[in-house]
């Protein structure tokens, strides 16, 4: 029976891909009262279920060999069914019921893990729940301004009108998101969901926020653009949003940096790549959003790669932090380069396809002349190298600091599959970012009515400010890895090996028990000598959030005392309000 299970779990991970296959045209189901449910997967759609395609059956193959039981098969099964119900929603009311079984049975998952504590619990479905609030308040005043709840332009409304109900929307989607100072339930669920389950968090379920501030301008035009007016190439709106996004990435990059926990420092750098996206599309070009749609497609590969290639790392040695890991490299070396390749892709260095969409954000933001944003993105892109260089040190090159990292072996084949499989897409992006512009990137462009970027070759992406060819790059740089790579091993042979492990780093001393032998543990603390950064690094919206927590108890307990005392004094209340509202209808209607 577990195999038919598990076999049953494989094919349902499997549907996104076939959806996307087997889709033909619209459909539509009457409801009471001449509501239709409709449902269309159209370009926009189309490329986040692409992404959600992709990803399932790579994290569903992990799942079937950790120690998961049929009720996790089943929730991770509806998860999906409620994301592509979210996606394939051409109205509001498949869109939120779509919304809340992602939202539930994302929760119900979290806490089947060990780690799930009440805290973190609490604070996911706080959250989440405020967001499906915001969303819902979004959707009601959608419909009490149309009448319809087709997901469709807001052209019956003036500007006033459309700019709450974008807020109200925006801030939903913002939660999901994860933005500063939304973010606090984030790294809490990405550390205590099960291992493989962190992956979707983070590579897929962030990605339906992003689909919804995709929307954004779409549904509501007048709104966004007159808020404020236009403030240099773009309407404020937009400014506001990539504020948010440049942000969020700085602080969550350097909070990433002080992380020694391997989950919360990919969880925190989530946050950072995240908002890059969002800056992208608050810039609102064609350019811009281009750049965000490529952003969103490497973050799910690389995000996919990393935290499954973490997850096989703590399942064979039962450790998650830096300090008790170290020289896996030559136990783990499937692993090895897995993290290689996706922190070359997460750092936006070449030949990768991370530096082709942050080379797009980049020229956004040139064309727009946002030249502060850009340079605000540019300090937490470059700052993201310490932490991409902690992801790779620690745990593989550093000095084996537990048994376990002494006797760890390659993860099982679940684990490597998706690793060798998406090491190869993301090279393969690499190779041909221009085959990503034409085949994926492009259609959405259009399918939102915007000009399409074009590529001249499958290997080569260019714009108006310069370009450059994917094949070419792609030869420099595996050129001048094989050179340095069989230089090593011709050399090895002459290399003397330190007479003790810590002769290298200590001068042939032994070392005390008090002395840190792991660099990778304590590597960014030194970045606190920096006021910007110690001032980063020392706030927290805890408090903030403990506070409003606070404030929270006190009205509600003071309300529940007034109500315990006279009940029937709030029913009188309640009636003679009652009455005055009708009171005045009636005189409004002339009567």
């Amino acid at each position: 029976m577990s195999l038919i299970v598990k076999m049953l779990f494989l094919a349902v991970s499997l549907s996104p891909a076939l959806t996307l296959l087997v889709w033909g045209d619209a459909v539509a189901w009457p409801l009471l009262g001449g509501i239709e449910l409709t449902f269309d997967l159209n370009p926009v759609s189309g490329f986040f279920m692409l992404l959600l395609a992709l990803g399932a059956p790579l994290v569903a193959l992990p799942m079937l060999r950790g120690a998961h039981e049929g009720p996790a098969y089943g929730l991770y099964a509806l998860l999906l069914l409620g994301m592509q119900l979210l996606l394939l929603a051409g109205d509001f009311i498949g869109f939120f019921v779509g919304w809340e079984i992602m939202t539930w049975s994302s929760y119900l998952l979290l806490l089947r893990s060990e780690r799930s504590d009440l805290e973190g619990a609490q604070s996911y479905i706080l959250f989440n729940l405020a967001s499906a609030f915001l969303l819902l308040a979004g959707i009601l005043g959608f419909y009490s301004l149309t009448g319809d709840f087709r997901i469709e332009a807001l052209a019956s409304a003036g500007p006033a009108e459309q700019l709450i109900l974008a807020a109200l929307f925006g801030g939903a989607f913002l939660i999901k998101v994860g933005t500063l100072p939304l973010h606090i339930w984030v790294p809490r669920a990405y550390d205590q969901a099960p291992d493989t389950f962190s992956a979707f968090l983070s590579a897929l379920m962030s990605k339906m926020g992003i689909y919804g501030l995709v929307l954004l301008p779409t549904l509501f035009p007048q709104g966004l653009a007159g808020l404020l007016g236009s403030l240099l190439n773009g309407p404020a709106a937009g400014y506001i949003l990539a504020w948010i996004g440049v942000i969020t990435s700085i602080i969550a990059t350097f909070k990433a940096i002080s992380q020694e926990d391997m989950k919360r420092l990919l969880a925190y750098s989530s946050i950072a790549q995240v908002g890059y996206i969002t800056t992208a599309i608050g810039v609102g070009s064609s350019l811009a959003l281009g750049g965000a749609l490529f952003q969103a497609l490497v973050h799910t590969l690389v995000k996919l790669l990393l935290f499954i290639t973490f997850a096989g790392i703590i399942l064979q040695t039962g450790q998650r932090r830096f300090n008790d890991l170290g020289h896996l490299i030559d136990r783990m070396p499937i692993a090895f380069f897995a993290v290689l390749i996706g922190i070359i892709g997460l750092a936006g260095m070449p030949p990768l396809p991370g530096f082709a969409a942050k080379y797009l954000i980049f020229v956004a933001l040139i064309d727009a002349r946002w030249l502060l944003l850009l340079a605000a993105m540019l300090l937490s892109s470059t700052a993201a190298f310490i932490y991409c260089y902690k992801l790779i040190y620690a745990p593989f090159l550093g000095h084996a600091n537990s048994p376990e990292a002494k006797a760890a072996t390659e993860a099982p084949w679940p684990y490597l599959v998706p690793q060798v499989m998406l090491m190869g897409l993301l090279v393969l992006l690499g190779i041909f970012p221009g085959l990503a512009i034409e085949l994926v990137i492009d259609p959405v462009l259009i399918g939102l009515g915007m000009a399409a970027l074009g590529a001249p070759s499958p290997g080569e992406l260019a714009t108006a400010y310069g370009g450059y060819d994917g094949v070419v790059l792609m030869s420099v740089f595996g050129s001048a890895f094989m050179i340095v790579t069989g230089l090593f091993f011709l050399l090895r042979g002459r290399m003397r090996r330190a007479g003790s492990a810590y002769d290298l780093s200590f001068a042939g001393e032994v070392p005390t028990a008090e002395t840190p032998l792991h660099y990778g543990a304590g590597m960014g603390r030194e970045l606190r000598r920096i006021p910007l950064v110690d001032w980063i690094l020392s706030r927290t919206t805890t408090r903030f959030q403990a506070g409003l927590t606070r404030q929270s108890l006190a009205a509600s307990g003071l309300l529940g005392g007034l109500y315990r005392r006279d009940p029937q004094t709030w029913i009188l209340l309640a009636v003679l309000l009652f009455a005055v509202a009708l009171t005045l209808m009636l005189l409004a209607g002339g009567l």
